[in-house]
C-alpha cells in the first residue's frame, strides 16, 4: 500500500483547502511587509530573486511590479495557475517553475541574487535529512554572497512555552475547528482541522517538524551560509522564547 501523501501536499493540491493557502496577491496593494522583507535583503531593482514555495504569488507579483527579476517555484500546480492569473491581470513579468524544492534546477547553480521563502512550512518533511537538503539547494543557486530570507511559521520553544491551543478559522461558508499539539519527542506539531459542510463532517490534519533558533541556525552553517541572524518578524525584532514564528537571514 502507497504511503499516505504529506499533509502539505495533499492541502495545498486541492482548491478544498483553500482556507489554509497563503494570502493571494491583492491588486493596488503595498504591503507592509514588501517592504520590510526589501529593507532586509537590501534587494535593489534588477536583482534575481528566486520566491520559494510562492503559493499565489502575494510577495513574487509586488516584487516584480518593482523591477525585481523574480522566478516563482512551487510544487503545487492549483497555486501556481492562480498566481499565474493574478500576475497576468497585474501586467507582471514572473517566470513560474514548478518543482520539488529539494531538488532544483541544475543550471541554476550560482544564479540568484536573494532567494525567499515566506510564511514557509519549513520542516514539511518527514525525513530531517530533506529538511536540510532544502537549505544545500537554496546555497546551491545563491551567488557568492547571496543572502536567503527564511520565515518559518512555527518555533518550537514558542510551543512549549504554550502548550497545546484551539482555534477557530473563517473557512467562508463555514467554521473550522482547528487544535494543535507538540509532541515533544519527535518535535512534530500537528494540527487537527475539522469542520460541518452541507451535512457532512470533515477532518484533516497538518504537520510540520518544529525547530528552535539554535538548531535553524545550525542548519544553516551546515548548509554552508557564512552568516545567519534571527529576527521575530520581518521588522527585525528580537527573536525570544515566546515568538510564534522565527525570521532568518543568511548569506552565503
Amino acid at each position: 500500500m502507497d504511503a499516505p501523501a504529506p499533509s502539505w501536499q495533499r492541502l495545498y493540491a486541492d482548491e478544498e483547502f483553500s482556507w489554509i493557502w497563503p494570502p493571494a496577491y491583492e491588486p493596488n496593494s503595498n504591503p507592509r511587509e514588501l517592504e520590510q522583507i526589501l529593507s532586509l535583503l537590501r534587494a535593489q531593482k534588477g536583482a534575481r530573486v528566486l520566491d520559494l514555495a510562492c503559493g499565489l504569488g502575494w510577495l513574487t507579483i509586488p516584487m516584480a511590479l518593482r523591477g525585481i527579476q523574480v522566478t516563482g517555484y512551487d510544487l503545487s500546480a492549483a497555486m501556481l495557475a492562480g498566481a499565474q492569473e493574478s500576475a497576468g491581470q497585474a501586467d507582471a513579468h514572473i517566470e513560474w517553475v514548478r518543482g520539488d524544492m529539494r531538488s532544483l534546477p541544475e543550471n541554476w547553480t550560482e544564479t540568484f541574487d536573494f532567494v525567499t521563502l515566506t510564511l514557509s512550512e519549513f520542516g514539511c518533511f518527514q525525513d530531517e535529512a530533506d529538511n536540510q537538503q532544502v537549505l544545500a539547494e537554496v546555497a546551491r543557486v545563491l551567488k557568492s554572497g547571496g543572502r536567503f530570507l527564511l520565515d518559518i511559521v512555527v518555533n518550537r520553544d514558542e510551543l512549549i512555552l504554550n502548550g497545546d491551543r484551539h482555534d477557530c478559522l473563517d473557512g467562508g461558508e463555514f467554521f473550522i475547528s482547528d487544535r494543535g499539539s507538540l509532541d515533544i519527542l519527535s518535535g512534530i506539531y500537528t494540527r487537527v482541522f475539522r469542520w460541518d459542510q452541507q451535512g457532512r463532517r470533515h477532518e484533516t490534519t497538518w504537520q510540520i517538524r518544529a525547530y528552535t533558533p539554535p538548531e535553524v541556525k545550525r542548519m544553516l552553517d551546515q548548509a554552508g551560509f557564512q552568516e545567519s541572524a534571527g529576527y521575530r518578524n520581518y521588522a527585525g525584532d528580537s527573536l525570544t522564547r515566546d515568538s510564534a514564528g522565527m525570521v532568518f537571514l543568511a548569506q552565503k
